[in-house]
């Protein structure tokens, strides 16, 4: 579980509808010759006190999940669909380094 991309977690997870929000959003980039990446678990995770983000004119949910994930405080807007739900484990990368 702790090699799974965030897409696979969802559709794993009952979040399909969100993978394929995700996915619209990745082909409408590729289609674009845009390279954009991004940290879908951020996204999900919400923004300023759970605010859910904006992505290419789409609204994604707040996930409950994605933001004990990030360790971020629990919104009453988070949704979860099942009661046990566990994100796999943060994989270290110097990709997106947190400032110390």
């Amino acid at each position: 579980m702790d090699d799974i991309s965030v897409r696979r977690w969802l559709r794993e997870n009952g979040y399909e509808d969100v993978a394929e929000m995700i996915d619209a959003v990745i082909a409408e980039w590729q289609a674009a010759g845009n390279k954009t990446r991004r940290n879908w678990w951020l996204v999900l995770a919400g923004g300023r006190n759970g605010k859910p983000r904006r992505i290419m004119g789409r609204v994604f949910p707040v996930l409950k999940v994605a933001q004990v994930r990030q360790g971020i405080p629990v919104t009453s807007n988070a949704i979860s669909r099942t009661v046990d739900e566990k994100a796999p484990r943060i994989k270290p990368t110097n990709r997106w380094p947190k400032p110390k």
